[in-house]
């Protein structure tokens, strides 16, 4: 079947027709020949990883057109396919991510280029509440008007994304009514400011929630899997045994979120599984259009050194490994030299391989990367028959590969929307311009010398930024204001921390991550607000956070007050010692500024280095 369209929009037809109309199996008229090797056609057209020709999507719109009676179905399958999220979760995130209607719209390209190959999009022009689009259909395909309507149906949809009422699309010029191209102008409603922070700190969880829940799909479908296998006769049970293997091992690595640990981990379970002696993973730069090396296992990190930097054209089909990442199949080989390989090709001449195991690793419908293995001599054997099992292990990778790609992806996102929280406050208050970034710095330098856990040390590194953004909800003139302030004022800007933990509960953040806005002002005797914590009873990194602000409030400008030497703040430090601050805290936070750690970052006061000799002896 050739591989036009997602079976993401096919699912769009599905779950329309199954949502207004009861069964969906008439959708299927006419399609016995195409489908007719699949066990459970709906089930496949509803699988997001597969692909369709563009004619079963033509027939399946016709035949929606025909159970409906509708002759305008397609746009409300469109429409419906974003308002009741079955764009599926790659293109969710894409959306949701995205700060507005009209970034949205810049990045159609992308989404059209990602789950179908049926037409070439052209952004003419993009304002802030306006679009121009073009669709080029490519020729030779069989396709209907019905494939302009869903497009139009999905532009008009995009808005309710963020809450705002559908675009209005007009239709300026029909390929399907003679014209050269579909051409669509889209008007929306652009969201607020604060719509787009609101919603973006709201989908930072959702998100990587989705791609989990996508992944634990794909496992169910893998296990369904197995129960057919182990139906098999007694020949089949070292296969069955392998891929129960391979199940076990790729929990594991599913489980495994930090990019950097996760390809070595990969490459380790697979040279364990199939039994040889080295293994690579290259990627694919979208950009270049090159196989990139990645990282590499089974040798002294030394003889890996040659492999840094390694690329090849995707496109250069005399390459084993660019022809396997072009086509997409699997190559097994248990005789290299049978293949009249390139002698002065890098890896031939350095490594010579004997029997070679190449797979594609392919995540939503496309090539990611490769996943390649060797074995220089011995008796481990990789055959054909072996390819269900090999291929089951590559999409597990190539599914980890993309989890934690999109993990770091959305953990950057949410850094951004941190600073931007944190710049919104700073905004309101230029005498603390600054003061959350140098916060944050104190915070995760005086974690380390504290020996804190890494986990703690990341948490400081992203909510460090925010323990103050309570104070946005504080008056301009109260936070600028020259004098002492009064009991009322005093009052209100005590109710910062609670404020701040309101603005970031829709994170969904761990109880340890909350208190570090929330509890920031508590004190070691107990006299802090906003709950009146005391001792071992404020979770530490609160503790770490309260000494770091403490120290930058003193040794920074205020209405009120010029800024603190450094003398004296770090005498105030110490006399607060055992009352106001966490006495081990303080004590290595007063260590690190007198040795010269901070000096770096301390403003507007002189290093500390210049210093030491003024305040090593306790004042």
């Amino acid at each position: 079947m050739e591989r036009h369209n997602s079976c993401i929009n096919t699912r769009a037809i599905i779950d329309y027709v199954e949502r207004h109309y009861g069964s969906p199996h008439l959708l299927l008229r006419g399609l016995e020949e195409e489908l007719g090797d699949v066990d459970d056609p709906l089930a496949f057209l509803r699988d997001s990883h597969n692909w369709v020709s563009a004619g079963v999507v033509t027939r399946m719109y016709a035949n929606a057109r025909e159970l409906t009676g509708d002759p305008r179905v397609a746009y409300q399958i469109g429409f419906e396919s974003v308002t009741h999220q079955r764009l599926g979760y790659i293109q969710q995130i894409l959306l949701r991510a995205w700060g507005s209607p009209k970034v949205a719209v810049r990045r159609l390209e992308t989404i059209n280029q990602k789950f179908n190959r049926t037409k070439d999009l052209e952004l003419v022009s993009a304002t802030s509440d306006q679009g121009l689009v073009r669709l080029h259909w490519h020729e030779g395909l069989d396709l209907t008007e019905d494939f302009c309507l869903v497009n139009q149906g999905i532009y008009s949809a995009i808005p309710t994304i963020w809450g705002l009422p559908p675009s209005r699309v007009e239709e300026t010029a029909c390929y399907f009514e003679g014209d050269e191209y579909c051409e669509y102008r889209v008007r929306w409603r652009n969201p607020t400011l604060v719509q787009r922070v609101r919603m973006l700190i709201q989908n930072q969880r959702s998100l990587l929630g989705e791609s989990l829940a996508e992944i634990e799909h794909d496992k169910q479908l893998l296990e369904h899997k197995y129960s057919e296998v182990q139906t098999l006769n007694q020949q089949l049970m070292r296969k069955i045994e392998q891929i129960l293997t391979i199940q076990q091992a790729s929990a594991a690595i599913l489980s495994e979120l930090d990019y950097g640990k996760l390809i070595p981990n990969v490459l380790s379970m697979f040279l364990k599984t199939i039994g040889y002696k080295r293994a690579m993973i290259m990627l694919v730069d979208g950009v270049n259009q090159k196989l990139r090396y990645e990282a590499g296992v089974g040798m002294d990190p030394s003889d890996l050194a040659p492999m840094d930097g390694y690329s090849v054209s995707i496109d250069r089909t005399s390459n084993l490994l660019a022809r396997v990442a072009q086509s997409g199949q699997p190559l097994i080989t248990q005789d290299a030299a049978s293949l009249n390989l390139n002698p002065k090709n890098l890896i031939i001449r350095k490594y010579q391989p004997q029997a070679i195991v190449i797979l594609p690793l392919t995540a939503q419908g496309g090539v990611i990367g490769i996943l390649a293995a060797d074995r220089p001599q011995g008796s481990a054997t990789v055959t054909g028959a072996d390819r269900d099992y090999l291929e089951v292990f590559a999409n597990q990778v190539a599914l980890a590969i993309e989890n934690a790609r999109m993990y770091r992806d959305l953990k950057e996102s949410f850094l951004s929307t941190v600073k931007s929280l944190a710049q919104a406050l700073e905004a309101k208050d230029s005498y603390t311009r600054g003061h959350s970034e140098r916060v944050t710095t104190y915070a995760v330098r005086l974690a380390t010398r504290l020996k804190m856990a890494e986990k703690e040390v990341d948490m400081l590194k992203r909510l460090g930024m925010l323990h103050d953004v309570g104070k946005i909800a504080i008056d301009r003139q109260i936070l600028n204001k020259p004098s002492q302030l009064s009991s009322e004022d005093r009052e209100l800007v005590r109710q910062h921390p609670s404020w701040g933990q309101s603005i970031i509960q829709p994170l969904k953040l761990s109880q340890a991550e909350i208190s570090i806005v929330r509890h920031h002002h508590e004190r070691w005797d107990g006299l802090g607000y906003p709950d009146g914590l005391s001792g071992e009873g404020i979770p530490l990194p609160a503790r770490v956070i309260s000494v770091a602000d403490s120290f930058d409030a003193m040794t920074s400008d205020r209405p009120y007050r010029n800024a603190m030497g450094l003398r004296d703040a770090l005498a105030e430090l110490e006399r607060g010692s055992g009352n106001q601050f966490d006495p081990q805290v303080a004590e290595a936070f007063v260590a690190l500024v007198r040795e010269g750690f901070l000096d770096d970052v301390l403003p507007r006061v002189r290093p500390a280095s210049r210093l030491r000799h003024l305040v090593l002896a306790k004042p």
